[in-house]
């Protein structure tokens, strides 16, 4: 399992973070550094919590967590 810390620059009295889990990630079998997973999140300073599905560069948090920021931010995510 692996935990990202993705910093939004939004603020909302607090600045946003997003604490982003992965249980498990796949590789895709043509280009190991690109992944999907069922990524769990938490936006602790909106009280907010879920689940989204991502596809993004494993060596790259930060296109993980634009990723999992517009499933958010679009409203396609599973209450946690």
């Amino acid at each position: 399992m692996e935990t990202i810390l993705y910093e939004t620059g939004r603020d909302y009295g607090a600045p946003q973070i997003l604490e982003i889990t992965f249980p498990e990630i796949t590789c895709d079998a043509f280009d190991a550094a690109f992944i999907s997973a069922d990524a769990f999140f938490i936006d602790a300073v909106r009280g907010i919590s879920g689940r989204v599905k991502v596809f993004g560069n494993d060596a790259n948090n930060a296109s993980i967590g634009r990723a999992v920021l517009a499933e958010y931010d679009a409203g396609r995510y599973q209450p946690a």
